[in-house]
């Protein structure tokens, strides 16, 4: 057998899947747009049916929200519905005929229940341009799978010979195979489903409590990201497996009877695919989800020709600290790589870390964004810094926690956003003297330091000096207090921040000496 390197054939297993996952992104743009769009017509027709009639007339919201059991107009509602006809899925279009029963299906409905149907119907077109995308990706995946791991072989046996062109039923076969319980086309259906019950619940709730068309958009925009994510896990755990399972189709073709079970060598990698890394099964024994990947959702893992004396080449791995790669020995298992090149290296306790680091990276990413829209600069830069400190300091997370709810507080606040940045200001000032305040301690600190003829009544250095003496009272709930001056800081006996300034001339009653 002719290798033309050490780590061809492990190596180009997993270049073969990066290029499958690759091809998706286009297609998992092309669904979000559709998301998007859906919750825009959505959107466009609650303002239809609800909230032009606030700007229209002189009825209260109390009134509008009446007019949701009324009867919505003819026209209204056959422009809602005429986007049944652009679905192209046949199936679909059955299965939305069949969900529209012919008691809700009738001409005259009242507005919230054609609110109901714009959304099922929004939602299900999302659902055809998904299924029509997808299926037009997995075809082509299959296609290149198949032909591209022939090529691969060919050149890494050095040997050169005429190969079959896939047959149409095969190709159909793969696509058709309900391999995880489900096929993938009624998987995208649940998941619109599951969205328009979500969706509807925000509505109805948010017309019957009177939230505002802009807060409405906001919170239906953010439950818009659960379709697109579990779009996207459809499309990525799909084209692992048909990307595999056109690879098999390939072993066949060359009269290889058996494969190695290929798992990252990553700490994102599941306990599963650990468990099957270097396995060999036989191809005809092949089946998704016991031993041909994907065994879950989001896989990654892969496979590769067994062929005798493979076991010498080499494959690649990733450093879990600094992220680069490097070879080890072919042989080498899953277990094997864990325990010497990651729990001899960096322990166990910091392996821990990184693997917490690696398996939350999808949402410590959406909370460091909510970090960065809340606290602007002062929040971590990337999400390196964001992960080093929540994972490896302690002391500096929660602080970091606390500045986050408090600030975050604030802008929730119904003040001006002058008196905002007022507050927000206080807090940072102090936080320069080592000092934290609650959103009401920073507050009270603004009220309280002048009084109404404009006469300082005392100063940030008043309230440090104070702070960095020992409090000599403790209040009944366990506060403490420092009381000089007739100021009076309450602070968090567990925290330390300040969550209260008081002006008074003595102690109060019930407060208990701290000697």
């Amino acid at each position: 057998m002719k290798n033309r390197s050490k780590a061809y054939w492990n190596k180009r297993a997993n270049e073969r899947m990066a290029t499958y996952h690759k091809d998706s992104d286009e297609t998992i743009r092309k669904i979000t747009s559709a998301y998007d769009k859906a919750i825009k017509d959505i959107n466009g027709d609650i303002n239809n049916i609800f909230y032009k009639y606030m700007k229209d007339s002189e009825l209260s919201e109390k009134e509008v929200r009446q007019l949701l059991n009324s009867k919505i107009p003819k026209k209204e509602l056959n422009d809602i519905r005429a986007k049944i006809h652009g679905i192209q899925d046949e199936e679909l279009k059955r299965y939305m005929m069949a969900q529209l029963n012919a008691e809700a299906y009738k001409a005259r409905i009242t507005r919230l229940e054609a609110l109901k149907e714009s959304i099922y119907i929004n939602t299900k077109l999302v659902a055809d341009v998904e299924i029509k995308q997808s299926t037009k990706l997995y075809t082509d995946n299959i296609k290149k799978a198949y032909y591209t791991n022939l090529f691969d072989i060919q050149k890494g046996l050095g040997i050169g010979f005429n190969v079959a062109e896939m047959p149409l039923e095969s190709i159909q076969e793969i696509l058709k195979n309900n391999w995880s319980g489900k096929h993938y086309s009624k998987r995208i259906w649940h998941n619109t489903d599951v969205l328009a019950e979500k969706l509807e619940e925000v509505i109805t709730n948010g017309l019957m409590t009177g939230k505002s068309s802009k807060k409405m958009a906001i919170e239906l925009e953010e439950l818009t990201n659960y379709g697109k994510f579990a779009a996207e896990r459809i499309i990525r755990t799909e084209t692992t497996y048909i990307s595999n399972s056109a690879e098999i189709e390939s072993y066949k073709e060359c009269g290889i009877d058996k494969y190695v079970f290929i798992a990252t060598l990553d700490l994102r990698t599941s306990k599963v695919c650990r468990e099957k890394d270097k396995k060999i099964f036989k191809v005809k024994d092949a089946e998704a989800g016991v031993n041909l990947p994907p065994l879950h959702p989001h896989c990654r893992s892969t496979t590769r020709a067994y062929f005798k004396g493979m076991e010498s080449l080499q494959r690649r791995s990733r450093d879990p600290q600094t992220g680069k790669s490097y070879l080890v020995p072919g042989d080498m298992n899953y277990q094997d790589w864990y325990d010497k090149f990651v729990i001899d290296k960096y322990g166990k306790d910091k392996t821990e870390v990184f693997e917490k680091m690696i398996k939350n990276k999808s949402y410590d990413r959406k909370q460091l964004n909510k970090y960065k829209e809340v606290l602007g600069k002062e929040s971590p830069k990337t999400l390196k810094d964001f992960q080093e400190l929540k994972y490896n300091n302690i002391k500096e997370w929660s602080i970091k926690q606390r500045e986050y709810s408090t600030i975050n507080s604030i802008n929730n606040k119904e003040w001006s956003n002058i008196y905002k940045e007022k507050v927000k200001s206080t807090y940072y000032n102090f936080r320069n003297d080592n000092i934290e305040l609650s959103w009401h301690g920073a507050q009270r600190f603004v009220d309280r330091n002048i009084d109404k003829k404009g006469n300082t009544i005392f100063t940030q250095k008043d309230i440090v000096d104070s702070f960095n003496s020992k409090p000599n009272y403790i209040q009944e709930d366990g506060r403490l207090v420092n009381f000089n001056n007739g100021i009076a800081i309450i602070r968090n006996n567990e925290t330390n921040e300040i969550v209260s300034i008081v002006v008074r001339k003595n102690p109060k009653e019930g407060w208990i000496r701290n000697d």
